[in-house]
């Protein structure tokens, strides 16, 4: 279908009267739009008069000047209708909130709440931990939140929209942001996704006409330049093939009227609509910005198109309000905000002891299921070891036949199957997706293809293209669609076909997956799972083989998880997806065909739990991953060759880590060997060391008491994964290097 472009501004704006007789809206809503837009306007005011009184800290990019698209918008939609916000926006906090609110007293308490946020008080609606670009409830009002990063919230926005379209709750997405944002990649990749996937959206486009200093499309002022070749974002929409509006942002009534439009084709024809909305913003960017880009006479042609005069203007002109009328919500809006100022000004300070409150879901697994892993870990390494020796005995002529040969055995005698990793993994996301409606995975590939390592194979045919959905090359939409999704309820599993694209979506995997929860007070939850795959193996070279899990390690947030077999790969994963947390999965490339015996049954394995791969007494090697597996096959030639006993220990999640079981051990053996696939600066096995060393005991000795000699940090040399195979191999340890250096320290 071809769309046009609809310029609303061409057009008469219907009456307030015409508007009341027909029952489109009462006075009532008018009069409330005009006090909602003063509302706006003086808490601006007071915030540019705090943080010159260093009362408000920080950065505070304010909304005076386009209070109309913000309060029109709100007026729009319904109660349970979702919406995204960005770094300016007050407004639309101030007006979602006013929509929800039931009584006078629910009205100021709103203010409250958002003046005390800026302040950084205890009773903002983030704790303080937000501010003015993260301003948000999450809880009560269907917001998002706020992202300070322009475009940041544009991916969210679409795995939202989607999530509504496969509850099938009726209900849209409205997504707020600047002309800057519509020039970053996040948009493209957003927008595009947006249409393909038909979702029910309606973007809203503030354009003040300046990206911070940058005119959009061009200044009379010497020295500046332009941003884009284009006047109107809207000629955007023809790249996605969707329908587009340019409104007058000045005057609520259009705004409204365009937005209930949009609204009304998202909900019925899941129809993504772009509108853009001209308007202005009457400071700068920031309070610090003189406005050197723009001229005087640019600015008075704005003012006086003033959001507030141009709707006191119809309420006049149509007798709708007296003068006096007017004056008095002026007062109203006034005084609300007055006493909000005084509620934030007296509220208290967060307490210091709360710093680290609210990064996590706190989970806890029964001791039952942590005990039953050991058992069962311990029962699988001796089935695996068991179809090993068989498989290496096995006369059957193809790896084929002893494969099926040796697994019929281990069924009968352990009563467990052998599987490979890939199948692992495709079983614990079948399971999980029969066990649970909310789940669904989305990726590039993960559909008919059954992803670029067969690990989704088969889950298309069995559940269909709602629940299992390919999407584009797209590493940040999907990111940030899945955060999305999640924060509406679904438990998406993200496919990022190698861990180096993830270098793509850090923004929306860190910034909004890994800090929501804490940015806004605790009161939102992530649960989803960012599965990829890294390390070496395939001499594809530096952009498709690294180990990336210390960058992953670093953001306070994210779990990160790294099964070494497939008895931790099904029972990681499923755990993963039943995880209020954001998680990594992250799997070994070069493992995927690796064997190994999986209970039967529905099971799960703690995260944050170690395994002990191998008892011993005279040095700890501790690992994860495929090096979990080397560092086991080096044990067992230096006890078999060497008479050296070594314990190897398999952290399996990275974050939360395990660093009790591995101080415990090293309490027994004196020496710590860590063994990593990534780079050795700033790496994991650094990590592990470190915390290690400062680990107390319950006598008060720390893990440094123990260490008899100094640890040792095997990892990947600090050069790009090489193409070469003879390089590949040298650039990380190997099981020779790990028995030679257990032997040097023992």
């Amino acid at each position: 279908m071809d769309f046009r472009i609809e310029d609303n501004r061409k057009k008469p704006v219907p009456k307030l009267k015409e508007l009341i007789k027909d029952g489109t809206i009462t006075l009532e809503d008018a009069t409330d739009w005009l006090r909602s837009i003063y509302e706006i306007r003086f808490f601006e005011e007071k915030v540019f008069e705090l943080l010159g009184q260093n009362i408000i800290k920080g950065a505070s990019h304010l909304y005076a000047g386009e209070e109309a698209v913000a309060v029109g918008a709100a007026a729009a939609i319904e109660r349970g209708d979702v919406i995204g916000s960005t770094h300016r926006g007050h407004g639309h906090c101030g007006a979602i909130g006013n929509k929800y609110a039931d009584s006078e007293d629910d009205r100021q308490n709103h203010w409250n709440r958002m003046m005390a946020e800026l302040m950084g008080k205890e009773t903002g609606y983030c704790k303080g931990r937000g501010g003015s670009m993260h301003i948000a409830e999450v809880d009560k009002q269907n917001n998002l939140g706020s992202t300070g990063i322009v475009g940041g919230n544009q991916p969210p926005a679409v795995g939202a929209a989607l999530a509504e379209k496969y509850k099938k709750t009726g209900k849209i997405v409205v997504s707020f942001f600047g002309d800057g944002s519509t020039n970053t990649g996040t948009f493209h990749e957003s927008m595009n996704m947006a249409s393909a996937l038909k979702v029910p959206l309606v973007v809203i486009i503030e354009n003040n006409l300046y990206g911070m200093s940058v005119p959009f499309s061009g200044s009379e002022v010497k020295g500046t330049v332009k941003a884009s070749n284009i006047t109107d974002i809207a000629e955007r929409a023809y790249a996605y093939n969707v329908p587009a509006t340019i409104m007058d942002g000045q005057d609520v009534v259009a705004v409204f009227l365009a937005v209930r439009s949009a609204a009304k084709t998202a909900r019925e024809d899941m129809q993504m609509t772009l509108l853009e909305a001209k308007t202005y913003r009457w400071y700068g960017h920031s309070r610090s910005d003189p406005r050197a880009y723009r001229t005087k006479e640019e600015e008075k042609i704005w003012h006086d198109k003033d959001p507030i005069t141009v709707l006191s203007k119809k309420l006049l002109d149509e007798k709708l309000a007296t003068q006096q009328e007017l004056d008095a919500i002026k007062d109203k809006a006034f005084n609300t905000i007055e006493a909000a100022t005084k509620f934030g000004l007296d509220s208290p300070w967060p307490n210091p002891a709360d710093v680290a409150k609210d990064v996590y879901v706190n989970e806890a697994y029964p001791a039952e299921i942590i005990n039953a892993d050991k058992t069962t870990a311990a029962k699988i390494a001796e089935a695996t070891k068991a179809f090993e020796t068989a498989f290496a005995l096995s006369t059957a002529k193809t790896k084929k036949a002893k494969t099926e040969e040796c697994k019929e055995q281990i069924k009968s005698r352990f009563g467990v199957d052998i599987m490979t990793m890939a199948q692992a993994i495709i079983a614990a996301q079948d399971e999980e997706l029969a066990r649970d409606e909310n789940v669904i995975i989305m990726g590039e590939d993960v559909g008919l293809y059954g992803g670029a390592y067969h690990a989704t194979a088969g889950l298309l045919e069995k559940y269909g293209t709602s629940r299992v959905i390919d999407t584009a090359i797209s590493e940040a939409a999907i990111t940030g669609g899945a955060v999305g999704a999640a924060l509406r309820g679904l438990r998406p599993i993200a496919e990022i076909m190698y861990v180096d694209f993830i270098t793509i979506a850090l923004d929306q995997l860190v910034h909004v997956g890994a800090y929501n929860r804490y940015m806004f007070g605790g009161k939102a939850k992530v649960p989803m799972v960012l599965r990829t795959e890294g390390g070496v193996g395939r001499c594809i070279a530096a952009h498709h083989s690294e180990s990336l899990e210390a960058w992953l390690m670093h953001p306070p947030g994210l779990y990160v998880v790294m099964p070494s077999t497939p008895y931790d790969a099904k029972g990681l994963l499923k755990a993963a997806i039943r995880s209020d947390n954001p998680v990594v999965f992250i799997e070994h490339k070069a493992t995927y065909g690796q064997l190994g015996a999986v209970p039967e049954g529905d099971y799960i394995i703690p995260l944050g739990v170690a395994d002990v791969k191998r008892e011993g007494k005279d040095a700890t090697i501790v690992s994860y991953s495929r090096m979990a597996m080397w560092s086991l096959q080096a044990a067992n030639i230096l006890a078999e060759q060497h008479s050296i006993d070594a314990e190897v220990i398999d952290l399996r999640t990275l974050k939360p880590l395990d660093i009790e079981t591995v101080a415990n051990s090293v309490r027994k053996t004196g020496r710590l060997i860590t063994v990593s696939e990534g780079f050795g600066t700033c790496g994991a096995g650094r990590e592990i060391t470190g915390q290690l060393m400062a680990h107390k005991f319950e006598d008060g000795s720390t893990g440094f008491d123990y260490l008899d000699v100094a640890p040792v940090n095997l990892a990947a040399v600090d050069a790009p994964p090489p193409m070469s195979e003879p390089l590949e191999l040298a650039s990380i340890p190997s099981v020779e290097k790990i028995v030679e250096t257990v032997k040097a320290i023992v």
